[in-house]
């Protein structure tokens, strides 16, 4: 839906002067069926442009809109309690002369309008039955003065914030958050783009870019690849978002309940943390509810990568931990400042998803929103730390972790999810929470179906990888010490002689890929050992239909995804009995699980030479179980019960 500056329906002009200052009001849509009307003040523009972008969606739907302008544009508008007064007297005016003439009146201002809205309000409040401000921030500071009085604001109110730049405070957006979402008649709407109810695509849009990175903002409001140099001087398209915001408000229908994911790891990264949220998000989005990613950004990297409904928070690249380039870390420490950024997007629920970075920005925004925040449990960082730095130094390292930042999400975390029995037994031991619930993560099963192209896809990577005639062990995941790969290498060893045409795919990279390589050397395995490195989403169910077998020594998961995965893709489990698949995978009836080396061998003979369609079939069936909109559903009723009052 593009722009062009044009009004596309000739208003009723009525002219009037008020103390030698000249002032017009124009009605459009006089005849309009919709039985109610928009007034509209405008200060002080030098041009009309940002008020036509405005209020063409709202004409071709076919709403009477009332524009009060103040048209002698060589002047700045500073007695606002005097042009208060002036536009009360026009609007009365326009009452009774019947040019207003609806049931219903609505107040709609951008900016400095926004206010004089505020002040219309408090005159006609038994005849407007709801106020719209738009972006009521700029450098009049309009804010301080709006924030004066919001919490006594008696008609639904709903302000939208939009474009963020130099001459703007975070603190004044808060400042006006602070009261006003005390009031139950008021509601906040902030998007994660630069342009409030357009996205501009010209000279505007790179200044504005300019201010941020120059101004180093710690977070970025915006969809900025919405935004490209263009040889046209004003090219702008509709916010759609917004303007079905607008509407929605307009047709007296609730808002959507806005649900905040926060978490450290950037989407694109895939690993289980950014795979259970993004499934999650997907889930409540298809519920109807509007779903946000708060996650970390490195500047660094191009913003036309990010996802849509993503809210980034500057950040930086952790390039310097071995084989987690895309994993972030916060770039300063200004966690309050942060989060009174976030305050004002009007989320209902928050649901955190890490423990470090992200972790005191939430804990900020809770207590500011007065949210009740949920927390999932995902990494056993304890095991996590003794792997990477050693016994001694892990628990040392761990121990200050825990003290310094675990322990305030869980003490601050009214209720704890955690994926299984063996997380739960292990936070329980290790912190001071008090509700932890055992909600096993979902995965989105459809993305593991196959059909006939996707089989194509299959021969194609049995060809690149000489894979005829072999039986194939694979494994999926992070390239870890704690996932304890040299154990299935050691035990390929022992059996290469009696399976010649074994081979074993690994599919990841992490930390241990070059001790991986190494060993895979000393132990003669060159030719038994595939890499594949990273593999996209929605290519990893080629890679499960690849294996024989899916194999993992691994005794560090807290629920084990792959092992869905390669279930609902029907492919045969050989894994390490673990706490973290207890009661969901049993020995001989829908996987095989095995306790040392002679209990591997004797499953994985019957796993690459026995019929084992029965078994296979039982895993599939078992997922189901975990289909993604029951456990959404089952997050979603804790939110609820946690805030009733946003149910």
């Amino acid at each position: 839906m593009r722009n062009v500056h044009k009004e596309k329906k000739a208003p009723k002009t009525y002219k009037y002067e008020i103390d030698h200052n000249p002032y017009e009001l124009l009605s459009y849509n006089s005849k309009s069926e919709l039985g109610k009307v928009i007034v509209f003040p405008i200060v002080h523009y030098e041009g009309d442009k940002q008020y036509i972008d405005l209020i063409n969606p709202l004409l071709e739907k076919g709403y009477h809109i009332i524009t009060i302008k103040f048209i002698n544009k060589g002047d700045y508008v500073l007695f606002f309690n005097y042009y208060g007064k002036v536009f009360s007297q026009l609007l009365t005016n326009a009452i009774e002369n019947k040019i207003i003439h609806k049931e219903e009146i609505i107040l709609m201002g951008f900016g400095v309008g926004a206010l004089l809205c505020t002040y219309l309000q408090n005159i006609f409040s038994k005849v407007i039955s709801k106020m719209i401000l738009i972006s009521p921030l700029n450098k009049y500071k309009d804010e301080y003065m709006i924030s004066k009085n919001i919490e006594n604001y008696n008609i639904p109110t709903y302000i939208f914030f939009g474009q963020y730049d130099k001459v703007i405070n975070i603190d004044s957006r808060y400042m006006m958050f602070e009261k006003g979402h005390l009031n139950p008649k008021v509601t906040f709407i902030t998007y994660p783009i630069t342009g409030h109810y357009l996205y501009y695509k010209d000279k505007l849009s790179i200044s504005l870019e300019e201010n941020y990175r120059k101004n180093d903002y710690d977070l970025i409001l915006g969809e900025n690849s919405k935004y490209k140099s263009s040889y046209l001087p004003e090219e702008i398209e509709y916010n759609e978002r917004f303007f079905n915001h607008l509407f929605t408000i307009l047709e007296n229908k609730p808002l959507p309940k806005r649900i905040g994911l926060l978490t450290d790891v950037f989407p694109l990264f895939t690993n289980g943390v950014s795979t259970v949220v993004n499934l999650l998000k997907k889930q409540f989005d298809e519920m109807g509810y509007e779903t946000y990613i708060i996650a970390l950004w490195d500047k660094k990297e191009s913003i036309n990568s990010l996802p849509d409904e993503y809210i980034p928070v500057l950040g930086s690249s952790a390039h310097f931990v071995k084989g987690y380039k895309d994993l972030h870390l916060l770039k300063s420490f200004a966690f309050q400042r942060q989060a009174k950024m976030l305050t004002t997007f009007g989320f209902d629920y928050l649901h955190l998803h890490t423990e470090y970075s992200m972790s005191q920005i939430a804990l900020w925004l809770a207590k500011y929103t007065g949210i009740k925040m949920v927390y999932t449990y995902h990494t056993l960082w304890k095991l996590y730390y003794e792997h990477h730095f050693g016994k001694l130094i892990g628990d040392i390292t761990y121990s200050a972790a825990r003290d310094l930042l675990f322990r305030s999400v869980y003490k601050e975390c009214p209720v704890i999810t955690v994926p299984s029995l063996k997380s739960y037994e292990i936070l329980k031991e290790e912190s001071n929470a008090k509700d932890i619930r055992i909600i096993p993560s979902s995965i989105n099963l459809d993305r593991f179906k196959m059909n006939k192209n996707d089989y194509k896809e299959v021969e194609k990577l049995k060809k690149k990888y000489n894979l005829a005639n072999k039986k194939v062990l694979g494994y999926v995941g992070r390239v870890s010490m704690e996932k304890n790969i040299f154990e299935t290498l050691e035990y390929i060893t022992k059996v290469k002689s009696e399976i010649p045409n074994i081979v074993f795919i690994i599919v990841g990279v992490g930390n241990a890929l070059k001790s991986l390589k190494k060993e895979i050397k000393n132990l003669g395995l060159e030719e038994q050992v595939i890499f594949t490195g990273v593999i996209d989403n929605d290519k990893l169910k080629y890679y499960y239909s690849l294996f024989d077998v899916f194999v993992t020594a691994s005794n560090f998961e807290t629920q084990g995804l792959t092992y869905f995965e390669a279930a609902t893709n029907g492919t045969l489990i050989l894994a390490k009995e673990d706490k973290a698949i207890e009661g969901i995978f049993k020995d001989g009836e829908n996987a095989y699980l095995y306790k040392d080396f002679y209990g591997w061998v004797s499953r994985l003979e019957k796993a690459l030479f026995s019929n084992n369609t029965k078994i296979i079939n039982n895993a599939k069936n078992e997922m189901k179980k975990f289909a993604p909109e029951r456990w959404a559903k089952r997050i979603l009723a804790i939110y609820q019960e946690l805030n009733p009052k946003k149910r």
